[in-house]
């Protein structure tokens, strides 16, 4: 739910580094050369249904267990994983820049869950294990935080459209510029806030599949939880800055326009913990 920039090194320069990086072995070697013009071709079909939030309409190539099925041209499921594993990943060789360009880009934020978590390694957005054909290209590598890679996403894809999570790099902007998460204080007795509690509410003019997709890509990564953590961390402070312009005799409305507003217009983006968080406490004192 948070845009990422394209890759700077496309998928035709990337293939071109792994295959310069093939040593004794020619053999596969010439398949990766004969089988480029197919993999660009897979990796253009990729950005299409990506962009018409269709990616669930590309069928998964390869039993998860048959390593010797031909996905593309002639080469194998096992080719293509291994392509990512020792010819582009592998330290030792010159694509290994392109992996960390990759993973530096969400500039230590995970676009999975709102920067709450820093990335630690590339997720395969389609798993490689099903999808081998984009084991190394870009837009399918997303800089991912080890939550959000191995306890909110994991090796899964969608096969129905409302079950897709949101795609960093080629979703449609609305789930990008567009509030669908907000928040409420959940206050005590004597009406204070005790706690912040995040929910999904789309906007009304979103058809159905993107309001399920908004609420799946909020539930399979925990957000309500995560961010209810993250802004429990400012809560008090806020809660401590607003008691203390109340005493100086500053109004409700007073606060809002001084500390309020600008926590709420300064959130790094619209989806953002800070932003729901400020939007909650400015509701309370509106009462």
């Amino acid at each position: 739910m948070m845009r990422l920039n394209d890759p700077e090194r496309d998928f035709s320069a990337t293939l071109d580094e792994c295959i310069e990086g093939i040593l004794g072995n020619n053999a596969f070697k010439a398949k990766m050369v004969a089988a480029k013009p197919d993999l660009l071709q897979a990796g253009a079909n990729y950005i299409i249904a990506g962009n018409s939030g269709a990616l669930f309409s590309i069928p998964p190539s390869a039993n998860e267990k048959e390593k010797d099925t031909v996905i593309l041209g002639n080469l194998t499921k096992a080719e293509l994983v291994n392509l990512y594993e020792y010819y582009f990943r592998n330290e030792e060789k010159a694509s290994r820049t392109t992996y960390d360009k990759l993973l530096n880009s969400a500039q230590e934020q995970c676009p999975f869950c709102g920067g709450i978590g820093t990335p630690r390694n590339l997720d395969h957005f389609l798993p490689k294990s099903r999808f081998p054909q984009f084991s190394t290209f870009p837009k399918n590598l997303v800089p991912s935080c080890r939550d959000c890679n191995m306890d909110g996403k994991a090796e899964s894809f969608a096969t129905r459209a409302e079950d897709q999570l949101i795609h960093p790099y080629v979703d449609h902007d609305r789930f990008f510029n567009k509030q669908w998460i907000f928040a409420k204080c959940l206050l005590d007795p004597s009406n204070r806030p005790i706690s912040v509690h995040y929910f999904v509410a789309s906007p009304d003019e979103w058809e159905q599949v993107n309001k399920d997709r908004a609420q799946k890509h909020f539930h399979d990564f925990g957000l309500a939880k995560r961010y209810s953590v993250k802004a429990a961390q400012l809560l008090e402070t806020t809660l401590a800055q607003i008691a203390g312009l109340k005493k100086l005799g500053l109004s409700n409305a007073a606060i809002c326009t001084s500390i309020i507003s600008p926590g709420i217009d300064k959130a790094p983006f619209i989806n953002h913990w800070q932003k729901g968080m400020f939007q909650a406490i400015y509701a309370t004192l509106q009462n």
